[in-house]
């Protein structure tokens, strides 16, 4: 592969094609999880979730202090008070 400063910026050699079926399938699998949620009523949102909203998940016993650092864990912690206390 040719140098990507040589080139000019673009990392990808010119006399390579691009493999779009790879882009292909990964859209057909967004578009496959966007619509089985919809089937189910729910949406996917992003939030911003502040260290005392965490603080209270771990207090409240929905999320550990050790997973307390990851993405997922809080989703997941979130998700499950959300379920509790709103419906």
């Amino acid at each position: 592969m040719k140098d990507a400063v040589a080139t000019g910026g673009n990392a990808l050699p010119k006399d390579d094609e691009t493999d779009v079926t790879r882009f292909r399938s990964a859209a057909a699998k967004r578009v496959q999880a966007h619509r089985a949620r919809a089937r189910m009523g729910l949406r996917c949102l992003t939030v911003r979730v502040s260290d005392h909203t965490v603080r209270h998940l771990i207090s409240t016993g929905y999320l550990s202090l050790e997973s307390s650092g990851a993405a997922a864990a809080v989703a997941i912690a979130l998700e499950a008070w959300i379920a509790d206390n709103l419906t």
